[in-house]
């Protein structure tokens, strides 16, 4: 037996410790992934949100989420937002087109950020822009540049969630406000079996770290915000996986090929961890609704 493998793992602390190293690679893996991930989920890669036994189309339900989270966030006409970490920008552009928002996406990968433009020509949608820039270190944006900052399912992907957040503060205005839905791992520590499969997990879809959402709820409090409202909406997004492995199904594999290469291939029989995370409680849908207060 491999000593290593049965000692315990906090989830706040990254496996992967290189951020120059992780960062690239998932650029490169969004570069590589982003056209099949748009040809099997649609403009928006993301979860949708399901009440009940509820009949909506991925895209649908895709949208419901975005609209309940703007609720929320009661987002107008002229609203400042950074989309931090847009992916092809299907987020970005139905804010700017259904609230008349005023929208600047940011994401790791130059290919994304193509097809994110694309989309917005195609569909003649204004007040939306898009460029390569890291959430990390968010040059392009002065202090207090914003309203809004909206992190949809990226933060997962972020080397130091601190800093992030820290980012995230400089740029929004006084009492700004922070949208935060994030993959977070359903405890602060895993041991044996767990730990194991907690590793397979962040690995599989280059998460440095995946902590708990009570680790964000610190977290966020010692970046300088108050949290107005958390929700654990596991239960809402988790029909997501079993309609996204369909849709992988329906492409034969010379296809997933074709348009992802072998990462693609690769990351469609890597899915199902993510359904079994969901299902055994190992990955929560954490969402935090959050105002700007200072330090």
């Amino acid at each position: 037996m491999n000593m290593k493998s049965c000692l315990p793992v906090k989830t706040s602390i990254p496996l992967v410790t290189d951020r120059i190293k992780i960062t690239r690679r998932i650029s490169k893996f969004w570069d590589t992934i982003s056209r099949g991930m748009e040809m099997a989920w649609g403009p928006h890669i993301h979860h949708g949100y399901y009440d009940g036994d509820e009949i909506l189309t991925p895209v649908e339900a895709q949208e419901k989420l975005i609209d309940r989270l703007a609720d929320m966030l009661k987002i107008i006409g002229g609203s400042t937002i950074a989309d931090v970490g847009c992916g092809i920008g299907g987020s970005s552009i139905y804010l700017a087109g259904k609230y008349g928002a005023q929208v600047s996406g940011i994401t790791l990968s130059p290919v994304q950020a193509v097809m994110a433009r694309a989309r917005a020509k195609a569909l003649n949608t204004t007040g939306v822009t898009f460029m390569v820039e890291d959430a990390l270190d968010m040059k392009s944006f002065k202090d207090g540049s914003f309203d809004i900052v909206w992190s949809l399912e990226s933060c997962e992907q972020f080397f130091d969630k601190g800093r992030f957040l820290s980012e995230a503060g400089r740029i929004l205005k006084e009492n700004g406000q922070l949208m935060l839905a994030t993959w977070c791992s359903g405890k602060d520590e895993y041991s044996g079996k767990e730990a194991r499969a907690y590793k397979r997990i962040t690995l599989a879809f280059d998460l440095p770290y995946m902590p708990s959402m009570e680790y964000y709820l610190t977290l966020l409090k010692e970046r300088g915000f108050t949290v107005v409202s958390s929700f654990d909406w596991s239960d809402r997004v988790k029909k997501s996986w079993d309609i996204g492995i369909s849709a992988v199904k329906a492409y034969s594999l010379l296809k997933i090929l074709a348009v992802s290469g072998f990462r693609g291939l690769k990351f469609s029989r890597q899915i199902r961890l993510m359904q079994r995370g969901f299902r055994d409680s190992m990955v929560r849908y954490g969402v935090f609704i959050c105002r700007k207060t200072g330090t």
